[in-house]
Parts: C-alpha cells; structure tokens; sequence
C-alpha cells in the first residue's frame, strides 16, 4: 500500500505542476510545450500504475471472497449430506 500512496502523491505532483506550467505558459512564461506535456504524460503515467496497483489489490480481495463462499458452499453441502 506505501507504494500506491508514493504513486498517487507523485501523480498529483506532476498534474499540479503540469498545470502550473499551461498557466505560466499562457501568461507569457517560459516552459516549452515540450516539457509541459512530459511532465503531464508522466503525471497521467503515474496515477495508472497506482490505479493498476488498486485493481490488482482488489482482483486479490475478490478471489479471497470467491474462495470463502465456495468454502461456505461446501460446508453447508456436507452438512445437508451428513442429516
């Protein structure tokens, strides 16, 4: 989880500052399109891998539910069985 937080706070820093950037820009200002879209590419790059990282953290969360009520299932065959 410390490592999806480090993304997501990275994302957010770059997105922050990307925008900074267009509005420097726009104002008359220095940075070069260039570095403006590196650095929201890399922003937007960022917050994927974090939203990768809650997929697969969820599709792990899912399977253990999945394995539980299969478990559930089971035990509540066998006890049918068993009366």
């Amino acid at each position: 989880m410390k490592a999806n937080n480090l993304a997501n706070l990275i994302a957010l820093i770059l997105i922050v500052l990307g925008v900074i950037f267009i509005i420097w820009k726009l104002i008359g200002g220095s940075p070069t399109e260039f570095s403006i879209l590196i650095t929201l590419t890399s922003g937007i790059l960022f917050k994927i891998i974090a939203l990768s990282s809650d997929l697969s953290t969820l599709k792990e969360r899912i399977k253990n539910i999945d394995f539980k009520f299969n478990a559930l299932a089971h035990d509540f065959k066998e006890h049918i069985k068993k009366k």
